[in-house]
């Protein structure tokens, strides 16, 4: 892609890249990894608690949809399409497991950190919410996390979990008030 071409709206630009990575193009491929990859292991830590376990998924979203891209049909946005095939593989972790999530810390400060305090209480902040999500339903903690992680839109999260709008709308009230209720020690009262 050169710096001469236009700026493409996001959706617009992921449709283009998927008709590429079809045709067999692996630059294109590169690009919507770029692209989502981040926001996709956010979503995946959330739900299985492990940053590790969430790259390793990301990665296998990623194989499934270059494997896929000849049968994809852009009726949907491919960032519903790729959280779709997430939350596949996120149930069939969950039944590997036993529906045991994991809330191991993944990162903490490096000795000598100037910054070490402020990186402690990030991770304690962390451990926290991670330990908050893995406590809620799996329907509720997957509509937190696509709203608050992926910010998508009722409706889209309808569509990724196969339910009406006003249960998505419920399981997503009834997490915020269950994580409020789990986090009031770590923040205080509300």
């Amino acid at each position: 892609m050169s710096q001469d071409e236009p700026l493409l709206p996001d959706d617009v630009e992921d449709k283009r890249l998927m008709l590429l990575v079809a045709g067999g193009d692996d630059d294109a491929l590169r690009l919507l990894v770029n692209r989502h990859h981040p926001r996709l292991v956010g979503y995946l830590r959330g739900e299985v608690g492990s940053l590790a376990t969430a790259e390793e998924l990301a990665m296998e979203v990623f194989i499934r949809l270059h494997r896929a891209a000849n049968r994809w049909r852009p009726e949907a946005k491919l960032s519903t399409y790729l959280i779709h095939i997430a939350r596949n593989l996120v149930l069939n972790e969950w039944r590997r497991r036993g529906r045991k999530p994991t809330t191991a810390l993944d990162s903490t400060p490096e000795p000598g950190d100037h910054s070490q305090t402020s990186a402690r209480r990030l991770n304690e902040l962390d451990e926290a919410f991670q330990r908050a999500i893995a406590q809620l339903p799996p329907e509720q903690r997957t509509a937190i996390l696509l709203l608050v992680q992926q910010e998508l839109a009722y409706e889209d999260i309808a569509e990724i979990m196969d339910a009406p709008v006003s249960s998505v709308k419920t399981w997503i009230h009834r997490a915020r008030a269950r994580l409020r209720e789990l986090l009031k020690d770590f923040y205080g009262p509300a």
